[in-house]
């Protein structure tokens, strides 16, 4: 392989996945003409700035914990960790490595498959490496508490690469056994939506089986009983115990297993990248060529908009990042509530804390919505529709109006479902306090969408070839970074103060006071929505 060549095709790479960071790079230039810039060190310098604003937030959440005696705590948060990684960098590799239309253009280039396969691997790690540097501020605090020496603490980054290779080795895996089914079948859209959905059901599955069947016991010199989880526990022992046992069964056989994964994949799956774009292409091309029976028309215009919505939404990248973020960021970074020993029993509370879980619901709908989601993206998914409707005589206002009432309920439906049953089955609440609870999440999820709604015209593409190019405008994953954190710092801090407070003063007062600042709160935002956004919607 050439490194010339690689380093050219991840430049290219690089801004073909980051229309908008160029679009960012080209309003500097223009204001600050006698400056040089070079576009794609810019968008690395954005993703970099990312990273460590990811980095060190999460510095700050985990330093409250002694890791150096909480291998079982360990272990099982860099689990939940990593499973989120490999969902977010499965979605993100996925639409770089099938879903884009670049690749074709490389077949009739002098350049050989690895290094297209290595170049888009590389130039696609801003999409993973966010979601995988929370693990990296775990291994820097849990090393430094174990040895208390900096060059001991800086041997997290070897394991940290490990993790990385780890999570990139198996989504390289998982694309390539997807890549085999989609060559052999003409369903594309259909099966890799539903091949993506599921392996992201069974992450998820994996996450709550850890979240919820294990206990965990606070001790009060500031360690976490819980059970320990094989292979996550080798970091930990490599650096407390580098020469045990358990440390030969969990780090260094893992890592061979790693080496072979490797591989496996640079020997199989790498060379038959080409192959497989040209069967799937070669399938594409078959089946447009058939002709496609003539539908029955909708009996009402309303039908034939519910029918045209819901087709608009068959990315199987955005589908999984819709209904799969609101359970990931509310499962797993969100600390369990359900610990032994000292924790506050739910299913005991009285009806008066509604105000109180009301707050939780509010909190819980901020992860909902973001800039990856269907309402974050929904006119853009019309591409060359969009214009065809609005010469068409029905009133826009109408036809977003709708779109955004639909989108919203699937969106939020299945999750909301999900949490009212969790909060009956599993937490066993009163069904007053399971209801405030939901009320909160489809009231801040509703209001939450009409603001991603809202900025998706603002920022309006029609032109994207990659769902991705869609997830990053105006600072996307910036805005999608600082939800996280508010929705964690600031929602557990006012939880914890209103908790509080009802075991002060009362809980019926401290309920209805939230229940009021609440409403007008909500009242307020829907009416700048309303005047602001709706009822501005006409064809110009």
């Amino acid at each position: 392989m050439k490194w010339a060549v690689i380093w050219e095709l991840i430049k290219i790479n690089i801004l073909y996945s980051n229309p908008q960071g160029m679009v960012a790079v080209k309003k500097v230039q223009a204001a600050r003409k006698d400056a040089s810039f070079s576009a794609y060190k810019s968008v690395l310098m954005r993703q970099a700035a990312l990273l460590f604003f990811f980095l060190f937030i999460y510095l700050y959440l985990f330093i409250g914990i002694d890791y150096s005696k909480s291998i079982g705590y360990f272990s099982m948060q860099l689990a939940l960790l990593t499973l989120v990684a490999t969902i977010y960098g499965f979605t993100g590799l996925f639409s770089v490595f099938y879903d884009s239309h670049d690749t074709k253009i490389y077949l009739a280039l002098p350049v050989k498959p690895q290094e297209v396969y290595l170049a888009k691997l590389l130039s696609s790690q801003g999409m993973v490496l966010p979601f995988l540097m929370p693990c990296l501020s775990l291994l820097l605090i849990c090393y430094w508490q174990i040895s208390q020496s900096v060059w001991v603490t800086l041997l997290a980054i070897p394991s940290f690469f490990i993790l990385f290779l780890s999570v990139n080795v198996l989504a390289l895996i998982l694309l390539n056994v997807i890549g085999q089914v989609l060559t052999r079948s003409p369903y594309k859209k259909t099966i890799s939506t539903g091949l993506m959905v599921l392996s992201s059901l069974l992450a998820f599955m994996s996450i709550m089986y850890l979240q919820t069947n294990h206990t965990m016991t606070i001790h009060t010199d500031g360690s976490i009983s819980a059970p320990i989880l094989p292979f996550f526990r080798g970091l930990h022992d490599i650096i407390a115990q580098p020469f045990s046992t358990d440390s030969l069964l969990h780090f260094w056989l893992p890592l061979l297993l790693l080496g072979f994964l490797l591989f496996l994949v640079y020997l199989r799956i790498v060379p038959n990248y080409f192959n497989q774009i040209l069967h799937i292409q070669a399938r594409g091309t078959g089946t447009s060529k058939k002709a496609s029976p003539v539908r029955k028309e909708a009996s009402t215009l309303r039908q034939a908009l519910i029918k045209h919505h819901l087709s608009t939404l068959k990315d199987s990248t955005l589908i999984t990042q819709s209904f799969i973020q609101p359970i990931i960021f509310g499962v797993a970074m969100i600390p369990p509530l359900l610990n032994n020993g000292d924790k506050m029993n739910l299913s005991q509370l009285g009806n008066d804390y509604f105000g109180i879980f009301l707050l939780a619901g509010v909190i819980m709908g901020c992860f909902f919505v973001g800039p990856s989601t269907f309402l974050g993206v929904a006119m853009s998914l019309e591409r060359n529709n969009y214009h065809f409707i609005r010469s068409l005589p029905l009133p826009f206002q109408s036809f977003t109006i709708q779109k955004f009432l639909l989108l919203s309920f699937i969106q939020f439906s299945i999750p909301t479902l999900l949490y009212f049953l969790i909060c009956l089955l599993l937490f066993k609440l009163p069904l007053l306090l399971t209801l405030s609870f939901i009320v909160g999440i489809l009231v801040s999820a509703f209001l939450l969408g009409q603001l991603y709604y809202w900025r998706d015209q603002r920022l309006l593409v029609l032109n994207w070839q990659n769902i991705n190019q869609l997830f990053t405008r105006g600072s996307g994953q910036w805005i999608f970074g600082g939800t996280i954190l508010l929705g964690m710092l600031g929602g557990s801090l006012l939880l914890v103060l209103s908790f509080s407070l009802a075991q002060v003063i009362d809980p019926l007062m401290i309920s209805l006071g939230l229940c009021c600042i609440l409403f007008l709160i909500a009242l307020s935002a829907q009416a700048f929505f309303l005047f602001a956004y709706w009822k501005k919607l006409v064809i110009k």
